[in-house]
């Protein structure tokens, strides 16, 4: 496992309010479905990590990519050096929009694939929610397929295939396609994102976990940047050897939460938690502190397409 060096020079406006919701969103993210367990909050930090650290991993296609060029960007951006976050997302909507798409069947999975930067096991038992340490982290493949019209939900647990049926042994929460499918403007994303809803995700966590339509994720990436507080961060990481933009808010004023974007083709590959300020969390378990450059949680989009059956790939 090859280390990288982070980048990180954040602006030093935070986002006004502390964005109790984009927290929820979060913690839905780190653990989605019913593999959610109990996790403390504030953050337990033990060691900290000035310096961040990245694992190069390997990067299977992902279908929700847009349109490139020749040389591997979008062909003709709206804005040719985005400046600002609403500027860089209107370039990822435009490249999200121009990928090709035929609707799926009820009876077809949503596969998703991401490679998540983890503390070694003995360190994340002990400081589960610390940050990540170098030299004693470890990359871990998760793979998940739902149903679309979620009855069956497929995924690896410990190199094994496991697929459950909604209702036997266990239930989950997602989100009907159709309602999905539905979200083709800004307004209509922004709308669900505040309506009362009877499972988990939030805005935050749709990409990660579902493989929207072009027209949908376009919309997604535009509702993003009427987001109050959202920021480019336009050196975030390096990841894979590549270099990635990160946008995102700030939560509690010290917490970048980030989408992260390849920076030619305004794909989006991956998402972090990272500390912008020093910080001291005091709560019933005791005092914990983190220190600006703690990288809590780094994760790569794999693959992400429509498949046939549990267990398939590509």
């Amino acid at each position: 496992m090859t280390m990288l060096q982070e980048a990180f020079r954040p602006d030093e406006v935070a986002a006004p309010g502390a964005q109790g919701r984009a927290r929820a969103a979060l913690l839905e993210r780190i653990h989605p479905g019913p593999r959610v367990r109990g996790l403390r909050w504030p953050i337990r930090v033990g060691l900290a990590a000035a310096i961040a650290t990245a694992a190069v991993v390997s990067v299977v296609v992902i279908e929700n990519v847009g349109t490139v060029g020749e040389q591997g960007s979008v062909d003709a951006p709206p804005f040719g050096q985005a400046a600002a976050a609403a500027e860089f997302l209107e370039n990822a909507a435009v490249a999200a929009s121009r990928k090709s798409w035929t609707a799926p069947r009820p009876d077809q999975f949503m596969y998703k694939e991401s490679h998540v930067l983890r503390n070694d096991k003995e360190l994340e038992t002990r400081e589960p929610n610390g940050p990540l340490v170098p030299g004693r982290t470890r990359v871990v493949v998760e793979q998940d397929w739902k149903r679309i019209d979620a009855q069956v939900w497929g995924r690896m647990d410990g190199g094994k295939l496991v697929v459950e049926r909604q209702g036997e042994r266990v239930s989950w929460g997602q989100v009907p396609y159709a309602d999905l499918a539905k979200l083709t403007t800004p307004d209509k994303v922004l709308a669900w994102d505040k309506a009362p809803k009877n499972f988990g995700v939030t805005l935050d966590a749709l990409p990660g976990q579902y493989v929207l339509p072009p027209e949908v994720e376009a919309a997604f990436f535009r509702a993003l940047a009427q987001r109050e507080g959202m920021r480019m961060n336009p050196e975030a990481v390096n990841i894979d050897g590549r270099p990635a933009v990160g946008l995102g808010i700030t939560l509690e004023g010290y917490l970048s939460q980030e989408l992260l974007f390849d920076k030619e083709t305004y794909a989006l590959i991956g998402e972090r938690l990272v500390a912008i300020a020093d910080h001291t969390n005091v709560g019933n378990d005791g005092t914990s502190y983190s220190r600006k450059g703690d990288l809590f949680r780094q994760v790569v989009y794999t693959n992400s397409l429509i498949v046939g059956k549990v267990g398939d790939t590509k």
